[in-house]
């Protein structure tokens, strides 16, 4: 597993890097989004665990959750405008299969419908994506975004004291 993720890892930080040549103004550096993408990755494999979900399909989730707004600069609606790009890139740079790229596929469209409640994988990256936001002061003033966080601090069995959201 080991290998594949970290040549998929690999993969993404060389297209964040092409996508900085563009020069578009962005909302968010391409450092942030490498930093984010590659935190959220390992959380997601941690979480996994803990869940007893696929690791190899929620840190590739957690890689390509963000793409749209790495291709693009653009915030808005990037969880949906980027499935396809993570279809495409999926079955250019990974071993998976058209089942498990469509499972991906779905959570990166959904990962921030935060209020809703959709399959496992889903879940797990909506929960990583809140979680590792907050280590950047990008909190939300939401009670989904608070139950999130809140859900995994419990999991990895943090100090309450340690945080507040």
């Amino acid at each position: 597993m080991g290998g594949s993720m970290n040549r998929l890892t690999e993969q993404m930080v060389k297209f964040a890097f092409e996508m900085d040549k563009s020069g578009i103004k962005r909302q968010f550096s391409i450092p942030q989004e490498i930093a984010h993408f590659t935190s959220t990755a390992q959380i997601a494999k941690i979480i996994a665990m803990k869940r007893g979900i696929d690791t190899r399909l929620a840190t590739a989730t957690a890689l390509v959750h963000d793409i749209y707004r790495i291709k693009t600069g653009i915030n808005e609606n990037h969880a949906e405008l980027g499935a396809p790009i993570a279809r495409e890139f999926l079955k250019k740079h990974s071993d998976f299969s058209d089942k498990e790229i469509e499972e991906i596929v779905l959570a990166v469209k959904n990962h921030s419908k935060k209020d809703e409640i959709g399959s496992q994988l889903e879940e797990l990256i909506k929960d990583v994506d809140v979680f590792d936001s907050y280590f950047y002061n990008l909190k939300k003033d939401s009670d989904h975004y608070r139950r999130r966080f809140y859900k995994v601090a419990e999991e990895l069995n943090l100090n309450k004291g340690d945080y507040e959201y």
